[in-house]
């Protein structure tokens, strides 16, 4: 597979391939990746990630901390955060404690980084900032990023929020979407553009989440692509 594969997009997704991205349909039940990579799943709140994570690799949702499979790998989502901090703070309206959970999930991501990959993290992506600091605090640390994006339709996305019981406010919502409008946009110019570094992107819709079966890390570095990219999904 290419360094980048970008099946089919749900409407509203960047269109256009550059070199480094390339649609390809079905995507492969199984994705493999270097043993010391950040896989980024990356998505609108409600667009799937937590849902996706869960079946992958066997969480129930309700984990206070990191979790770390039997092979390894460790995974990363903030419901994880709030369910650590909910305990200590349910009397608290959620709103005036989300910073908290938020600022708790990204200080995981770094601590799980500090051990080198295979790390899977959950992340809207949705803020340029925080991408920005996966990828510098990746490179430094000599650990290659990967991105996963669920593309998933607002509505569908707001529904799936009501379904779990966190709905986000419409506000927060419609901002979510319109930075993911951006980041799709950056899409088509490679993974480089979405997080500085990044060596493989693929974009899923809801369905062809659904139909991923697994994601495998391997020990060794990545196969050379063809320009001196390194493959990053392969079947």
């Amino acid at each position: 597979m290419s360094p980048s594969t970008l099946p089919a997009p749900a409407p509203g997704a960047a269109s256009g391939c550059s070199p480094q991205t390339r649609r390809i349909s079905p995507v492969p039940p199984v994705l493999r990746y270097p043993a010391n990579s950040l896989v980024l799943v990356a998505g609108i709140p409600g667009a799937g990630k937590s849902t996706m994570l869960n079946r992958l690799f066997g969480m129930t949702g309700r984990e206070p901390a990191t979790v770390r499979t039997p092979a390894g790998v460790r995974v990363v989502d903030s419901q994880q955060s709030r369910n650590r901090l909910h305990p200590l703070l349910s009397a608290v309206h959620y709103p005036l404690w989300r910073p908290l959970m938020h600022l708790l999930h990204y200080l995981r991501i770094l601590a799980a980084l500090r051990g080198g990959g295979p790390v899977v993290v959950h992340e809207s992506g949705t803020r340029r900032a925080v991408r920005r600091l996966l990828g510098w605090y990746c490179r430094r640390r000599g650990i290659e990023v990967h991105l996963l994006l669920i593309d998933s339709d607002p509505g569908d996305a707001l529904r799936g929020q009501i379904l779990r019981g966190r709905q986000v406010a419409p506000r927060s919502h419609r901002t979510h979407v319109r930075r993911w409008r951006r980041l799709l946009a950056d899409c088509p110019a490679g993974p480089g553009a979405v997080v500085p570094g990044a060596r493989s992107l693929l974009l899923l819709d809801r369905r062809r989440a659904d139909d991923l079966a697994e994601i495998r890390f391997t020990p060794g570095p990545a196969l050379p692509a063809p320009g001196g990219a390194v493959a990053g999904a392969v079947p």
